[in-house]
């Protein structure tokens, strides 16, 4: 048996009769030395009768065979992840000469050595022997091994032998053995799949979704007409009669709601503030970073009483909605300074004749340490009217008015203010006046509608305003980033922290300039955390080779608070290899899979880790994240541990991890 580590030093020969000759012909005679698998045998003359003359140069395969893909060795052992493995060497003829290989492959014993077992790989020849294609001589010949021959798990021996075809002449003996092991990964199911990104996107990463939002503080509000509950009522006039007001929240009567249906909505539209008002349904309030939409102010009611509230003379009635509007930029106010505007726009329902007219006054109030108001500015849907009074008869939406205010905040740093509103009446028929609050912008622990401006958030937007309370939502655009958005996307379901998941309700915190909390003192930075996730250098993270242009893309993000390199936070790790490893890579027909990573021993996230990193392609990498600074956090106006949510939107009409998502493209 030839050695598996040198080639033995002798050959067999040919019978003699066929060493000084020509030997020609075909069948049994023509083969030589009768074929045997012991170890010791000359190669089958798999190409039919063979030619050889005494000047003619045998061709040499002097090294034992390879075997792949992926062509790499462990202990002196070729290892292969396919059961139909290439098998390949080199030959050595005369220049120029065509050259072939035959592969034979043995089983293997305990230790590892070849055994006479030869393994039958094809049946085209009868000794079951591969032959590759013809090559020029020098070059690799190689030839594959067909499916269902060879098994996982086993290892094998397999030896060569070279044929030079242009002289037509054998080689007398076998290349060493080489030994091979065939280990097939099991089977990879992605965690989500997805197409090669689109050159265009309709996804706007900007856009904000409105919310509805219960208010804490709206002010007194009565549930019935007729309890006192609420009602704000002012001192008798000189004839002992006074006017009371209160609010409720359904319209006091049918004939009212029925008058402020279609009313409200079509005033709304000729004097809206926040263009998206008008279209909300009625009863509720909304608000986005920077507007609110107030449509549950409900309904105002002027009671004309005497001193003993009995009998009742008359009433008004008017229905109420209120809208707020901040400015983010100078594009938007024409100013350096940020501002806000306000509008209380009212529609009335009912005018009994005993009030004789109703006149109404907003007051807007703010405990701002530098704002500048203007005076509150009336005006009716055609602009002719400039004065909040209304005669009997006078309801519909084509007595609607609008009050509005702008407040001009003049500070610096950053300054959160409360606002206040109250509403005044009076009716023509008497000499009182009654005053009641349309509520606050919130109650202290919550403050929903207490604006925060500041000349902090930086870019080229240098002073604006913003509602705190309103989560802001990046969303990343899987359109054109589904490698990026599956992975998030995956490590928010997954993850114990469900980091930037409004599904969860988890927020992420911006890590802003004035953080102060590098341990050393100053400011801990983006790259700061980066750099413990995912380190560079030659002992930092190596990309998956699977992943084309692959780089390590960290989650949680590292501007944020929640990244496992935050020193004290939540999160934090002491290095990338104690996040959830995961890598993208090409599968078939155009599809991609996020995968648990299976390099150097990681059997794949166990989901109790703080934080992931992945094998993401460059551009995907940098590009989903690109525009939150540049854009998102200026025009949010994000300072230091403000909130916001990450979007995923072409994954999370999945309902869970628990099989494979399929991206699905957005617009």
């Amino acid at each position: 048996m030839i050695s598996l580590t040198a080639r033995a030093t002798g050959r067999r020969h040919l019978a003699l009769g066929a060493i000084f000759a020509i030997v020609i012909g075909s069948g049994a005679g023509a083969s030589g030395t009768a074929y045997s698998a012991d170890g010791s045998d000359s190669p089958p003359p798999v190409h039919g009768p063979g030619a050889r003359t005494v000047a003619a140069a045998e061709p040499n395969t002097p090294n034992g065979p390879e075997v792949g893909p992926p062509f790499t060795k462990t202990n002196n052992v070729w290892q292969t992840d396919t059961t139909t493995p290439t098998l390949r060497n080199t030959v050595t003829a005369p220049s120029g000469h065509k050259t072939t290989a035959t592969f034979e492959v043995h089983t293997t014993d305990s230790s590892g050595k070849p055994t006479a077992t030869v393994v039958k790989l094809t049946d085209t020849n009868q000794w079951g022997v591969l032959v590759s294609g013809e090559v020029t001589a020098g070059k690799p010949a190689s030839v594959p091994v067909p499916a269902g021959k060879l098994k996982n798990g086993v290892t094998y021996a397999v030896r060569s032998s070279g044929f030079d075809a242009t002289s037509n002449v054998y080689e007398s003996d076998w290349s060493p053995y080489s030994t091979f092991k065939i280990n097939v990964p099991p089977v990879e199911k992605p965690y989500a799949t997805f197409p090669e990104p689109l050159t265009t996107s309709g996804i706007d990463s900007l856009a904000q979704t409105p919310i509805e939002f219960p208010r804490t503080d709206p002010g007194p509000v009565t549930g019935l007409r007729g309890d006192d509950t609420g009602r704000k009522c002012s001192a008798p006039d000189t004839e002992g009669r006074k006017v009371c007001i209160e609010i409720s929240r359904n319209a006091p009567t049918p004939e009212d709601a029925a008058v402020a249906k279609g009313a409200m909505r079509q005033a709304l539209r000729g004097a809206d503030l926040v263009s998206w008002c008008a279209a909300k349904p009625d009863g509720k309030d909304y608000m986005n970073r920077g507007e609110a939409c107030l449509k549950n102010v409900g309904y105002a009611t002027l009671i004309f009483v005497d001193a003993d509230d009995l009998p009742r003379f008359g009433t008004a009635t008017f229905a109420l909605s209120q809208q707020i509007k901040l400015y983010n930029k100078k594009s938007d106010t024409g100013t350096d300074r940020a501002e806000f505007d306000q509008q209380l726009t009212v529609v009335p329902t009912q005018i009994d004749a005993a009030t004789e007219g109703v006149h109404l006054t907003w007051q807007p109030g703010d405990n701002c340490k530098d704002c500048t108001s203007s005076q509150v500015q009336w005006s009716s849907s055609d602009g002719l009217n400039t004065t909040p009074h209304w005669t009997v008869g006078e309801v519909g939406a084509q007595y609607a008015m609008t009050a509005k205010s702008q407040t001009i905040w003049n500070g610096t740093g950053k300054e959160q203010f409360d606002l206040g509103w109250s509403l005044l009446g009076s009716v023509d028929a008497g000499n009182a006046h009654a005053q009641t609050s349309l509520g606050t912008s919130g109650d202290v622990n919550v403050r929903e509608l207490a604006p925060r401006c500041d000349d902090i958030a930086g870019g080229s937007i240098r002073t604006g305003c913003v509602f705190p309370y309103f989560k802001p939502t990046w969303t990343v655009d899987t359109n054109l980033y589904p490698a990026a958005g599956a992975y998030y996307w995956l490590l928010q379901e997954k993850l114990p922290s469900h980091p930037g998941s409004r599904k969860w309700d988890s927020l992420v915190t911006y890590l802003g300039p004035g953080n102060n909390a590098d341990p050393d003192g100053g400011d801990w930075t983006n790259d700061d955390s980066r750099g413990i996730v995912c380190p560079t250098g030659t002992s930092g993270f190596k990309p998956n080779p699977a992943t084309p242009d692959g780089s390590c893309d960290e989650y949680a993000p590292a501007s944020t608070y929640q990244s496992g390199g935050m020193p004290g936070g939540l999160n934090q790790v002491t290095s990338g290899k104690e996040c959830a490893q995961l890598y993208t890579k090409p599968m078939t027909g155009g599809t991609w899979g996020l995968l648990a990573e299976n390099r150097d021993g990681y059997s794949g996230p166990k989901w109790n880790e703080k934080c992931g990193r992945a094998s993401v392609p460059t551009d995907q990498n940098t590009g989903a994240f690109r525009d939150l600074g540049i854009k998102f956090v200026p025009q949010m106006r994000l300072l230091d541990k403000d909130g916001f949510f990450i979007s995923d939107p072409g994954f999370e009409h999945c309902k869970n991890a628990d099989t494979v998502c399929a991206w699905k493209k957005i617009g």
